[in-house]
Formats: C-alpha cells, structure tokens, sequence
C-alpha cells in the first residue's frame, strides 16, 4: 500500500511501524505532525488512501492478552491504543471526506465504522476498569508520539442523508420564516418613525410654548454626548497627545544642545582611549552574540510549541486555517460533483444496457430456472418454493442460498417424525411443553447469573485483600476481526488499481467497474419481472405433480415452513404533506425551528486534562475539561442515528450548552426545535395551546428526521420552591405537556434526541428530572487556558485593544467566571468612550478586571454542582465510591506491608504489587 497522504495527523503516525516511542522523541515527533499538517494543502493534491498499514498493526497488536498488577497500568495501556485508535480515526475520517475517487468512499467508511466500534469497545472496557464516565489518555499520547489535537475528533462516523424533497422543504420554509421575521422589523421600525411623539420631536419648533418640555424630552431620550461633543474630545485628545510629542522633542533637542555646548566648550569629559573603546566594543559583540543566540533557540522552541500546541502567548495563524478549510470545501464539493456525475452515467448505461440484452437475458434466466424444476423432479419428484420477493426472490436460486436436495430430503424425514411424534398430542399439551422448555431455558439463564454474581462478589472480596489481589485485566477484543476484514476487502479491490496512473484510478471513478454494476443492476432489474413469470410456471408444474401423485395413489411431500432472514428493505424517499408543511411554517415563524448554524467540534473551545491520568493514578479527583466533554460529546453525537435519545446538560448560564446543541444538530444535519417556556406567549398558555404546540413539534421532527428537540430551563419545570414572579400551575402545565407528553409521544426507533438543559439543579427534584433525563453531563468549568484564547481573540478582533495587554493575569482572576459572561463583557467594554480613551490613555488589565467582575453574582460555584454531581447521578456515585475504595485498600495495603516488615518477611526496600 501505498503511504497515506493525509490531511491532519496522519503524517508522522502513518509512516511509523511501531507502537511505543520513547519520551524524549515526542517533539520531533510532533514536530513532523505539524509539519504535515502545516503542508497539508500540498497533500491534499495527491491521492488520499485510507492508513491501512498502521490499522493493521494496531488491530494485531493488541491481540495479547495482558495482566497488570496495577488498575493505573491497565489503564494506560487502554488509553495508549486507545489515544492511537483516535489519531487513526481522524486520518480515515480526514481520508473519506477529502478523497476525490468515489467508488474508495464505501471502502473508506466501513473502515471509519470499524475503528468507531473499537473505540466505543475501549471506552466501554475503560469505563468498567476504572468506574470513571470520563477517559483521560495524556500518557498514551506520549508514548505514540502524538498531540492532544491527533486524538481530538473532528466528525461523525456517518449519518443519515435526508431526501432531497424534504431537505427544500426545510429550506423554503426556513427562508420563508427569515423573510417574515424581516418584514415585521421594517414594519415596526417604520411605525416607530411615524409615532405622536417621534413627529412632535420632528416638528417641535410649530409651538414656542411646549419648547422647554421638548428639551426635557430629547435630553432624557437623546445621549447626553452628542456628536458634536465627541467629535471635540476626540479632537482635544488628539492635540494633546501632538503637545506631549512635541514636549518630548523639545526635551531631547536641549539635551544634545547642552553636549554639543559642552563639547566647544572643552568642557566635557575626556574619550577613553582606544585600547578601552576596543575592550568594549569586543564585549558588546560578545554579549550581542550570547543575546541573538539565545533569541534564535526561544523562536525556534516557540515554533515546535505552536507544533505541538502548547504555546499560549502568540498570535493564532487563522490565515493558514482558513486557507486549509477552503482547501478542504473544494474538494469535498468536487467530490459530490463526481457522485452526481457517476449516479448520471450509470443511469445512462442501465438503460442501454436494457434495452441491449432485456430479452437474451430473460431468456437465459427462464431457462436457468427451468432446468433448476427438472433436477428437483428428477431426484425427489418435488418443487421447492421459489423464495419471496421480499426475502430475495429467485437471485438466491442463482446465488445457490436455498436448500440442496440432498439437505431438504433430510430436513423433511426429521420434519415427518417430529409431527408423528407431536400426532397424538393434542394442543393444551403442546403449549405445556413449550411453557416447560421456556421455563427450563429460563432456569438455566437464572443459574448462570448467579454463578456469574457469585464470582464478581467473590472477586470484589479478593480485590479488597492485599494477600490475595488478583491484578487487573481486560477481555479480548471482539471488533478487530471487522477491522482486518475491511482492510482486506479494500487491498483485494484496489491493490491492483493504487499502482495506476490512469484517469479515474486517483481521481474521478473508474467506468469499468461502474459498467459491471450496471450490468449487475439491470440483470436484477430483469430477474425481478422473470419472477413473475416462473411463479406462474411453477403453479402450473404443481398442480400436474398433485395430478400425478393421485394417479399414483401416493402422498405428495409437504411444503415446511422455513424462517429465513428478511432482506434489508431499500429505503424509499419519503416527502412532506401539505398539513405538515403548514405546521412546520407555524413553528418557524414563531421561533421554535431554528435555523442550522454549522457549527463544529472545535467551537466548543477547550483544553483537554493533561494530567487527569496521572491524577487517577495517585488517587486524587480529576476534573474533566472542554476537551474530555468534546470527546464525550462526539460520542453522543454518533448515537443519534441509533434512535430516539436523551441527555441532561447541567451547568450555570453561558457555559455553553447551547453551542453543544448546535454542534449535535450540525454535524448530524438535524432540524432544531427549541421549547423554552419563557418563549411562550402568557396569552397563549392554556392546555390546548401547549398540548397542539407539544403534537406539531413530534409530527414535523418525525417528517424530518434527524431531529434535535432542545427543551430549556428545565430548573423552572421541576422547581421545588416557586419564584414569585413565576405561576405554580404554569409550570405544571408546561411540565405535563413539554416533558411527559413530548417523551411518550416519541418511539424508540425515532431518530428523535430530547436534550434538557438546567442551571440550577440542586433547586429542582432531582429525583423526578432525573427519571425522565438519566443520563447527565455536566459542564466543565472555566479554565485559564479557555479564557486566554477568548481574550487573546478578542484582541484580534478590535484593533483598538492594545497587543501588550497582559491577559495572564485577567485569565487567571477570571476563571470563577463562565464562558458567556466573559465574552459578552468583553463586548460590551468597547463603548464609545473606552475606544477613545484607549488610544490615548492606553488600557490597564484592571479596567478589563473591573468591568468583568462588577456584579458579584455572575460568579460561578463550581463546587456546588460537582457536589449535586456526586450526590445525585448514576456515575457521579460510581466515581465517589470507586475512589473511595481504592483509598481504603491503599491504606490496608500500606498496613499489610508494614506488618509484613515488622515479621521480617520483607526488606524496607520492598514493597508487594
């Protein structure tokens, strides 16, 4: 195979052929990584091919079985293949998006859904070592060489296409609702123009007597500066900063004006000598050497950090992004170009094809089918069934998928003597012997649980005893064989076409292999009104059997009943009804459809935990930041073609559970319905009214899906105390309608996510939020590094804001903040008046401070949700007790040790595993 051109991190990891890498080679590692991604645009010309090599060693390497003596070895070596498992993923999934040969893309994606299976099994496999819901792999990264970026995932495994029909219904309903929303804003704006009070400002000066009452009221409406008067601050700032200039010339002029005097005037103090004056310029070039070196390593070690990712405090190349993601829309619009082209030309070629060989082909077909009647009479004087359509039809005759003669004799002699076993029985008996067979396999499945509990309660014994602790160990895999299979399909389909240079074998589609299947497509086209004809034909031959037989005086064979797997049935393009359209054009005009806002994973803005496993490893709780969040994100985000899900975001205002549901709904192309009871009219909240609004919702995401349904401020709808200014019955009614009904209303096989966002969960009743939403995620909580990058972004986007402003010490005083508040404080600190003040006067860290954190109760308590956290969900308890006891069992551990050492058994140098 040929080495992989990839995108993003899959330069350095696709050529390597071992696993582990020692420590101090992770820089020229990542420095190669990010090379490789800093040229990727010239890779991108070249072919793409998915990292086979690579996959294939990782997918035999962890084929041994391996015992540690310690949980935080165990975990590590998961993490590590499951760090490399990651970086493999985004080169394939890089691989699938930006390939220009289309007919690779279905050998590229049944590679992208075997590596998604064996990371969801890792996850899964770590969750159950550890007892922790989040995965943390810094030390596998390590070991491989690679960055936290590598193992960042950047896409869905796959998703669901929806139809072109009802995709341009959303979109005209969509665009219709745009429009109906701008129109009502020039309405209104027109009707403020034309108000009583707007005219009598226009024409205040027709009365001399109201004079004084206009003043008063255009002085409280209109600013206080107006701009005449900003225009003249502007200005004085302007002289005075030209006065300090000249100020400062002044000064300097005397000064040289005063050497100069002093120099005529022999006055001054005598030159060194030149001995010394040499002395000294040999130092200065000395020390200005020293000095240039050292600036040459820094820009060098400031280069491979921006490499890796860890530089904090230089500018973000966003021109080399943006050039990358233009890059990368060009060819994957390219590529939908060629699908269009080829589907076209194969649609051509069918029907020339047709028309070519329709009757030869039947014909062939017919008599194939006939001859296959003649062996069955010939050898057992009986017609097998020709299977249904919907099973597969007479191809699974040609496919030889039916039963042989020789095996449906000896099926039917077993046949025969079970129904003369069960002849003299009569029903009630047969239906006692089925109730004992179920109960007996029920037995069975009961005893083989409690074997099964009887040992995991007898291994929990034994982990708790130092003497006798086992060691951990995880079970084999089950998904790498998929792995090697794909891998295989794709090296014996295209191992002879990767060494061509032709059209069509790098870029485009190779007509060869469209011509046979569409040959293969017509022929089936073919066979499926052959069908037709040889039923017919086969009806007729039974019936002269049955003649036959009565001549005879023999019994004809019996026709079994067979359970066959039905074929998976084509997926047939559906549309909206009108009622629909109309319901969806209601939603979106009263804002509960929302418009996709392509958002990705990466604008969720985050660092991963870089020492969270060394955290674990030393018993101390780790905290899981944007990057762990993100990585469980994408988990959810691949359920959604699974069927109907739920989730809970619980985190304080502006932490961005809102970015979350965008980035779900975008990267699945899911329509988004919002729910938000604040958004109701007060007027329109009644039974009816909701339960209408509840039934619309259900029906339009069922016609559309993917569908995301985000229901906000569920604090409100499950509140234990009611807020004065909220109605007790509202709520209730907002409740049984927004909640209760909208989940029964949703089937399990809808591709329907329902996700709850709540801010304040220790006010509400937990219990009840917590049955209809089990599964809770809780936000990260601010970090210096996010906040950095905020204010870091903001600098670049107002010019007016100093580029020597030290954001280290506002990010570190503002990480008791959420996301949203800083961003939008930011925003609103560039008033009119700071962006005249700033290029005089400069800007201090404590004016940005100050404006930040002026309202103390913007102040987040990030310990109170991490206790709720704890106290009341499935996996906060997990972690609790998991921690828990492994501190008790350290501590009988070091007590066994020490009592060990006080027989003698052992040195003070050794310590037991």
């Amino acid at each position: 195979m040929p080495t992989a051109h990839l995108g993003r991190g899959g330069g350095c990891g696709g050529e390597r052929k071992a696993l582990l890498l020692p420590v101090t080679r992770w820089r020229h590692c990542a420095q190669q990584e990010a090379a490789a991604r800093h040229n990727a645009i010239k890779h991108l010309a070249r072919d793409v091919h998915p990292p086979t090599q690579v996959l294939t060693y990782v997918a035999n390497a962890i084929e041994t079985k391996v015992h540690d003596q310690k949980c935080c070895e165990a975990v590590q070596r998961l993490g590590s293949v499951l760090s490399k498992y990651l970086a493999l993923y985004n080169s394939s999934v890089d691989c699938l998006q930006q390939s220009l040969q289309v007919q690779k893309t279905e050998y590229m994606q049944d590679v992208v859904n075997a590596i998604t299976a064996r990371i969801l099994e890792l996850k899964h496999q770590l969750r159950k070592l550890e007892g922790y819901y989040y995965q943390y792999f810094g030390s596998g990264l390590i070991q491989h060489g690679l960055t936290f970026d590598d193992a960042d995932p950047i896409d869905v495994p796959c998703k669901m296409t929806r139809s072109e029909r009802v995709q341009t219904v959303i979109d005209e309903v969509l665009l219709k609702a745009k429009e109906e929303k701008k129109v009502c804003l020039e309405e209104a704006a027109e009707e403020d123009k034309m108000s009583p009070e707007t005219n009598s400002f226009l024409r205040f000066w027709e009365s001399d007597n109201e004079s004084e009452e206009i003043e008063k009221e255009i002085s409280e409406i209109i600013p206080q500066l107006s701009e005449e008067s900003l225009k003249r601050m502007e200005m004085i700032k302007l002289i005075q900063a030209h006065e300090l200039q000249v100020i400062r010339w002044n000064t300097r002029r005397k000064f040289k004006r005063e050497k100069w005097e002093k120099e005529l005037n022999e006055t001054a103090k005598p030159q060194a000598r030149l001995e010394v004056k040499e002395r000294a310029a040999a130092l200065i070039k000395k020390v200005l050497r020293i000095n240039f070196e050292i600036k040459r390593h820094r820009a060098r070690q400031r280069k491979l950090d921006e490499m890796i990712g860890i530089s904090l405090c230089i500018k973000p190349n966003y021109e080399e992004t943006l050039k990358y993601s233009m890059v990368t829309d060009q060819r994957i619009n390219k590529q939908k170009q060629y699908k269009e082209e080829r589907l076209s030309k194969i649609e051509a070629m069918e029907k020339i094809y047709l028309k070519q060989t329709e009757h030869n082909t039947a014909d062939e077909y017919k008599d194939f089918i006939r001859e296959w009647f003649k062996k069955w009479y010939a050898e057992v004087k009986f017609f097998y069934d020709i299977p249904k359509q919907e099973l597969g039809g007479s191809s699974l005759i040609f496919k030889e998928m039916v039963p042989t003669r020789s095996e449906w004799q000896k099926e039917y002699e077993a046949y025969l003597q079970e129904k003369k076993s069960n002849k003299n029985k009569t029903n009630a008996q047969k239906k006692f012997e089925r109730q004992e067979a179920k109960k007996e396999e029920m037995k069975l499945k009961k005893e083989q649980q409690r074997k099964l509990k009887m040992e995991q309660e007898l291994i929990k014994k034994i982990m708790k005893n130092p003497k006798q602790h086992p060691g951990f160990h995880y079970p084999m895999s089950k998904k790498t064989e998929n792995i090697l299979q794909t891998i295989n399909n794709y090296r014996n389909d295209w191992n002879d076409f990767d060494t061509r240079e032709t059209e069509g074998y790098k870029e485009g589609y190779v007509r060869e292999i469209d011509h046979n299947n569409a040959c293969m497509n017509t022929k089936l086209k073919i066979l499926k009104a052959v069908d037709e004809d040889m039923r017919q034909e086969l009806q007729v031959l039974k019936c002269a059997l049955q003649s036959e037989y009565k001549r005879n005086n023999e019994k004809m064979p019996e026709n079994m009943k067979v359970k066959q797997k039905k074929a998976k049935k084509q997926k047939v393009d559906s549309t909206i009804s009108e009622s629909v359209q109309e319901k969806m054009q209601e939603l979106a005009s009263s804002g509960y459809l929302k418009e996709n806002t392509n958002m990705k994973f990466q604008d969720f803005v985050g660092d991963f935990n870089f020492v969270g496993d060394k955290l674990r490893c030393l018993l101390q709780r780790a905290a899981p930041l944007c990057g762990e969040t993100r990585f469980l994100w994408w988990e959810k985000c691949g359920d959604v073609v699974l069927g109907a899900r739920r989730f809970l975001l619980v985190g304080p205002r502006g932490s961005g559970k809102t970015t979350l549901v965008n980035i779900l709904s975008s990267v699945n192309n899911a329509v988004l319905f919002e729910l938000d009871p604040a958004n109701v009219s007060p007027d329109l909240i009644s039974p009816a009214h909701l339960r209408q609004l509840v039934s619309s919702t259900v029906t339009c995401a069922r016609a559309t899906q993917p569908a995301v349904i985000h229901l906000k401020s569920l604090n409100l709808l499950y509140c234990k105390k009611v807020p004065p200014e909220q109605n007790k019955q509202n709520l209730n009614m907002f409740a049984q309608f927004f909640v209760r009904m909208l989940l029964k209303k949703i089937h399990k096989n809808d591709m329907i996510t329902v996700i709850g966002s709540c801010s304040d969960p220790w006010s509400t009743k937990t219990n009840k939020l917590l049955k209809k939403f089990p599964d809770v995620i809780m936000m990260p909580r601010t970090t210096y590094t996010t906040v950095s990058f905020i204010l870091r972004k903001w600098m670049t986007d107002n010019r007016v804001v100093p580029r020597d402003l030290n954001t280290q010490s506002i990010a570190q005083l503002l990480q008791d903040y959420s996301f949203g508040h800083i961003r939008d404080a930011l925003n609103s600190f560039l008033t009119p008046d700071n962006i005249i003040k700033i290029p005089v006067y400069g800007l201090s860290p404590q004016e940005v401070l100050d404006h930040v954190t002026k309202n103390e109760d913007d102040k987040v308590d990030y310990k109170k949700y991490q206790e709720w956290y704890d106290v009341n969900t499935t996996w906060g308890k997990r972690e609790v007790n998991r921690l828990q006891s492994d501190r008790e069992f350290l501590l009988l551990q070091q007590k066994f040790v020490e009592k060990m050492r006080k027989r003698g058994v052992l040195e003070k140098h050794q310590v037991p595993h």
